[in-house]
């Protein structure tokens, strides 16, 4: 996870300030002119976003601070200082860990030194509903095999301190546009975990205000029913009791009509900027083996994580941690290579978009 103040730091160095972290979520910062007079403060800031007393206002400096971002994304390149190719792996060892195939087998081709480009996209997360708070997720891709570096945080923070920028970088848009949905997906995957809790929370919330505000009309009409029970027998007091249940009733659905919408939760996630930067892998060549068919992929292994990238559903494109393979051995997550609702017939949804017993997959 990218935290606001690593956020907040990584804006303003970019931006030309000098910055020093202090304590866990707090920093100093000597600003250049334009900063400061675009954060309507002195030349030094100190901000403090730990969960501390006296803290500041996350909502509040996000805002302030937004106010130095680019108008559309910035896409930076990066180098490191000192590249060195990735050494000697057993590659036979990393992915018997770390290559969990559920219905196949694989088989070592060879693996190699190589570099690939990695694209670090960063995103703000704001959550509305009868509250309103704010984060940061990332997801990080290798551009050259279309896989998922689980770790993004911890992918930036181990080369951080050796990476320039690259003066010889150029952004590319087609790399960018197909790696953006997949970098979404992630994200939003991310955020649905960390929204969890809030949204077990809102539910409870909701479901307690609407038992009350039930009991509470359930009440009111009963004593309603009661009067109506009394005048039965004059006509036109009985036509206004009925009139006072169904506005009464009408009522009590718009109530717990706003009780749901207070309680619901409103998710926004905006690209915030993506950093591009080649970092050395080992190229890992495996046939991957369904029955009488194989096919042979080409795997990452990431040296600065010493980790293998998640390979990415060919339908989906979700993780694929564990992998399935169908009869043609497509690269398959669990859910796209599940049964039919109808029918119970296991299909691909590469192979096929419907069962064959024509329902929807």
């Amino acid at each position: 996870m990218i935290q606001l103040s690593d956020w907040a730091r990584d804006l303003l160095v970019s931006r030309g300030a000098l910055v020093e972290s202090e304590r866990e979520g707090a920093l100093r910062a000597l600003l250049p002119p334009e900063v400061s007079a675009a954060l309507a403060v002195g030349d030094w800031l100190s901000l403090d976003f730990g969960a501390r007393t006296g803290a500041d206002d996350t909502g509040e400096w996000l805002d302030r601070l937004s106010a130095l971002l680019h108008p559309s994304p910035a896409v930076t390149g990066a180098r490191l200082r000192q590249h060195a190719a990735a050494g000697r792996i057993d590659a036979e060892a990393v992915l018997n860990r770390e290559l969990v195939i559920q219905n196949g087998v694989w088989r070592l081709v060879e693996d190699y030194a190589a570099t690939a480009p990695y694209y670090l996209f960063s995103f703000q997360y704001t959550v509305e509903s009868d509250e309103r708070s704010i984060g940061f997720v990332s997801a990080c891709l290798n551009g050259a095999a279309r896989s998922l570096s689980d770790k993004p945080a911890l992918l930036l923070h181990l080369v951080h301190d050796g990476m320039e920028e690259d003066p010889a970088f150029t952004v590319l848009p087609e790399p960018l546009a197909s790696l953006y949905p997949l970098a979404g997906r992630a994200a939003q995957a991310e955020v649905r975990t960390r929204v969890a809790v809030a949204e077990q929370n809102a539910n409870r919330r909701l479901a307690r205000d609407s038992e009350r505000t039930e009991a509470y009309y359930a009440g009111m009409l009963a004593e309603i029913k009661k009067r109506a029970a009394r005048h039965s027998a004059d006509v036109g007091a009985a036509e206004k009791d009925r009139g006072r249940i169904e506005a009464t009733q009408l009522d009590r659905a718009a109530k717990l009509e706003d009780l749901v919408r207070k309680f619901s939760l409103r998710v926004k996630l905006e690209l915030t900027d993506v950093l591009v930067v080649p970092l050395p892998v080992r190229t890992i060549s495996v046939r991957l083996i369904r029955k009488k068919e194989e096919r042979t992929v080409a795997l990452a292994w990431n040296a600065v994580l010493r980790a293998l990238d998640t390979p990415l559903c060919e339908h989906c494109s979700g993780r694929a941690r564990p992998l399935f393979l169908c009869e043609k051995v497509h690269i398959l997550c669990a859910a796209c290579l599940s049964a039919c609702p109808a029918c119970g017939r296991t299909f691909c949804r590469v192979c096929q978009a419907k069962c064959k017993c024509g329902a929807a997959g």
